[in-house]
């Protein structure tokens, strides 16, 4: 999982890293290194030094200059915390596979490479106004760490983002780092597909899939990740006696429950004491280790596939891709789906399964939608692919016209030939229906007779906006009329007098909706129960 972090203010970094040198003690077994393209520009590399990682989290930066000022709290930076599932760590720190460890940390790197390139921005003046901007440079210092706050095997890595970047003009400014929140769930998704791809080399099994990505080993038994995951029950033993259930109550509960991370006197005697758990347990991670091994040397863990029942066809592009698609729920001949897909590698035909049912699935909610939004949606069918693979087959999708860029304020989004061609018809649809159709009710009475209803019938006085929008549907002219709100402004109340009205002129009223909007609000109790159709959920009245 990945959990994301402002590290303090500039004086209070200061004072915690001088008091605790949390992340610069070498409780791991590496100290710390520096990545990034902003650390290389400012002479950044190799091992972090303790004192020069504070002064740059404080803004004094090895050139001489400074991010921030003495009249304004400068944030020290941004801390995303990788931890690897309790399952491999136990594999790779009880176990002793240390390419589990070197595999999770490939991935985190190529995922910081990521996010250097596509997420680092600051704030400059663009003709005149102030606009956020990509650098595409970041200052990241590195740490690996091996144990939690109770000294339970949990291989972790803190990416510790300086709060600097460097702009167009050469000038170092501080880092927005939104892009680093609001995409947290990818940043996790993208490392734990690239580290699946890794681990299945090494012949491991993988399973029990979770949210954003996370999966666990395949031999290591619940009781056992339980046992060494004291730390999560402290926080969800907090969690239950508070009324907060979100994100919020469970940072809370983390910080109330946090005790200071100890210095680890003798490591050996940790690790046996962890052995010595696994024994008691009837757990012998080596037995998992031999399994992995002995399938990595029969060659089928360069296989990655989709589960055990898939190995014996992936040689065979077709009869994976016909896999795939059956298990998506893709139709035959879908146009985002090529028709021969031989001469392609397992993770190629999986990626291009995962965008198309990506695309699908999103297109079915919104009509437009961001390149993220599709690969978090990829990444989130956890097929054997990597987000590099994804990226490729947008990019070809583009190429080829199955998506189209917006334009202007929607240049950031993307759409497909289906929505565009949707959108056409039923802007042709409303211009020749404009003036055909007789009016339900006159405009006249149309506002009085909505307010005595919805008073009689449900107790509500319409507000002018709600009243304004009742009159324009029962006494409209055009056989197409759409009335649009923010949520909560009230639409589904006024539908439901208008309804009333439409079912007393001997009109059929028919909702649709998608689940789980308020479709069937204005339903009569009569009426049947909901039926569903392709994409939408719908209910009709006798």
């Amino acid at each position: 999982m990945l959990s994301v972090a402002n590290v303090r203010t500039a004086g209070g970094a200061a004072n915690y890293f001088a008091a605790d040198n949390y992340y610069t003690r070498a409780d791991a077994d590496r100290s710390g290194e520096w990545l990034g393209n902003g650390a290389a520009a400012l002479g950044l590399k190799g091992a972090v030094d303790a004192r020069q990682f504070e002064a740059v989290l404080k803004g004094l930066l090895p050139d001489g200059s400074r991010v921030g000022s003495d009249n304004r709290a400068h944030r020290a930076g941004t801390d995303l915390t990788f931890s690897m599932p309790k399952s491999w760590s136990v594999l790779a720190l009880v176990g002793g596979d240390k390419r589990i460890l070197d595999a999770y940390a490939a991935a985190v790197r190529e995922t910081l490479r990521w996010a250097e390139k596509n997420l680092a921005e600051t704030r400059m003046e663009v003709r005149g106004r102030e606009r956020a901007v990509q650098t595409g440079n970041l200052a990241i210092a590195l740490f690996q760490h091996d144990t939690n706050r109770n000294q339970e095997p949990n291989a972790h890595f803190h990416a510790v983002i300086a709060n600097v970047t460097r702009g167009a003009d050469g000038k170092w400014r501080a880092l927005r780092n939104d892009k680093l929140w609001q995409h947290n769930t990818l940043l996790n998704a993208m490392t734990m597909a690239r580290f699946r791809l890794s681990v299945e080399k090494l012949g491991y099994e993988v399973g029990e899939f979770g949210k954003h990505g996370n999966f666990e080993a395949v031999g290591v038994p619940k009781d056992v990740r339980d046992a060494f995951s004291s730390r999560r029950a402290e926080i969800l033993d907090r969690l239950a006696t508070m009324e907060g259930r979100g994100l919020a109550a469970r940072n809370a509960a983390n910080l109330m429950t946090r005790a200071d991370k100890g210095r680890i006197e003798d490591r050996d005697a940790l690790r046996q004491q962890w052995r010595d758990t696994s024994t008691r347990l009837g757990f012998d991670p080596a037995m998992v280790i031999a399994r992995s091994n002995a399938r990595s040397a029969q060659d089928l863990g360069n296989l990655t596939g989709v589960g055990s029942t898939m190995r014996a066809i992936v040689r065979n592009a077709q009869a994976l891709a016909t896999s795939l698609a059956e298990r998506l729920g893709l139709r035959e001949g879908d146009p985002l789906i090529p028709a021969r897909l031989t001469n392609r590698s397992v993770e190629q035909v999986a990626a291009i399964h995962a965008v198309a049912s990506a695309v699908r699935h999103l297109g079915e909610r919104e009509a437009a939608f961001t390149r993220a939004e599709i690969y978090r949606a990829a990444l989130g069918f956890a097929l054997p692919t990597s987000l590099a693979d994804i990226e490729q087959r947008v990019d070809q999708l583009l190429r080829q016209g199955h998506l189209e860029k917006g334009r202007g304020a929607d240049r950031e989004l993307l759409t497909t030939r289906d929505a565009i061609s949707l959108e056409q018809r039923i802007i042709a649809g409303v211009e020749d229906g404009r003036g055909t159709a007789p009016a339900i009710v006159s405009p006249d009475i149309a506002g009085s007779r909505l307010q005595a209803l919805s008073q009689i019938k449900y107790g509500l006085t319409l507000n002018a906006g709600q009243e304004g929008a009742g009159r324009l549907l029962l006494g409209s002219n055009n056989r197409i009329v759409a009335i649009q709100g923010v949520a909560g402004a009230g639409k589904s109340t006024v539908l439901k007098p208008v309804a009333d009205i439409l079912r007393e002129e001997g009109r059929s009223v028919l909702g649709l909706s998608k689940p789980p909007q308020p479709g069937c609000r204005f339903r009569q109790p009569s009426a049947r129960q909901p039926r569903f159709m392709p994409q939408a959920e719908t209910c009709a009245a006798p």
